[in-house]
């Protein structure tokens, strides 16, 4: 099955090859563990999440940079196979693509060490001059994340149209910009993302907060669900109990499929709700993009 959307998600955002190293525990800060085994993947949150909406069947665009060498041809390659519009990715000459030192402990958690590369590079006018091409419509979903600079959110922010919904993932959690009255984003986060954000002692109180400071918040609970808040209301959403093998990239799964479930025009608790189970889905493999649902894999988990 393969739905077609109504709007198109544009990811904006990062792009890194993932190193993966599976150990017997995370190292603590002086001691060195012995890498079990090995591998390599595409990730970055901005290509994770339009590689996730592409596999929702979302027309799916991305705004970023690589840089000009294999690293980069061959993170291209792979957005390009998996559906994605890469006409909007710049290729930045003077730096590497990004890379991401990823360690993974036997319960699935991991640690993350970001070279940020090209990434840091996306300038406001990048941002600016591709949502220009790509001209963003009522029906479409735009789609950041913290790992973007300050400028480029303030160029999404005065380049959308009335009625297009921006979906801003504020991870990794850093003080939240003033955002325009007209143009506020609904805000995707994690639980201890939404304390530091906000301060609340618990995730309820800081969903609320957070759904008043914008248009609305979804935090994510791990394999506890998801709170959806929006107009004075909190819902708690469950998720599908699975073996979890690794966490890393769950998130940006997550976040994929919900704006793609927006832009299919589900509403909000109905998007929440599939892209509790697409996060669930995503940590029964290793490696950010190794376990991506389509959506007769959401069916079939949410018919367990």
């Amino acid at each position: 099955m393969n739905r077609r959307s109504a709007g198109r998600v544009m990811a904006v955002g990062s792009v890194n090859l993932d190193r993966i190293l599976r150990c017997p525990a995370l190292p603590t800060p002086g001691e060195t563990v012995l890498v079990t085994s090995f591998t390599e993947g595409f990730g970055g949150k901005g290509a994770n999440q339009a590689v996730a909406a592409a596999t929702m069947g979302a027309a799916t665009h991305l705004v970023a940079k690589v840089g000009g060498d294999a690293n980069g041809l061959k993170a291209l390659a792979n957005l390009r196979g998996a559906s994605v519009g890469v006409d909007t990715v710049i290729t930045e000459t003077s730096a590497p693509t990004g890379q991401a030192l990823v360690m993974v402990d036997p319960d699935g958690e991991n640690s993350i060490a970001v070279i940020s590369g090209a990434n840091a590079l996306l300038s406001a006018q990048d941002v600016t001059d591709a949502l220009t091409v790509l001209q963003p419509q009522a029906a479409d979903v735009i789609l950041t994340s913290g790992e973007v600079p300050l400028p480029c959110l303030q160029a999404v922010a005065g380049s959308l149209p009335p009625g297009t919904r921006w979906v801003h993932n504020a991870a990794p959690a850093g003080i939240l910009p003033a955002w325009p009255e007209e143009h506020r984003p609904l805000l995707v986060v994690n639980e201890v993302e939404a304390r530091q954000l906000t301060g609340a002692a618990d995730a309820r109180a800081a969903a609320r907060t957070l759904a008043e400071e914008a248009s609305g918040a979804v935090v994510t609970l791990g394999g506890d669900g998801v709170l959806v808040a929006e107009e004075g209301r909190c819902e708690h959403l469950p998720a599908p109990t699975v073996t979890v093998v690794d966490t890393t990239g769950a998130g940006d799964v997550f976040c994929g499929t919900l704006a793609a479930e927006l832009a299919h025009g589900s509403p909000l608790t109905r998007a929440a709700a599939a892209a509790a189970t697409a996060g669930a889905f995503a940590v029964t493999a290793l490696g950010a993009r190794g376990a991506l649902p389509r959506p007769r894999d959401l069916v079939r988990m949410q018919a367990r």
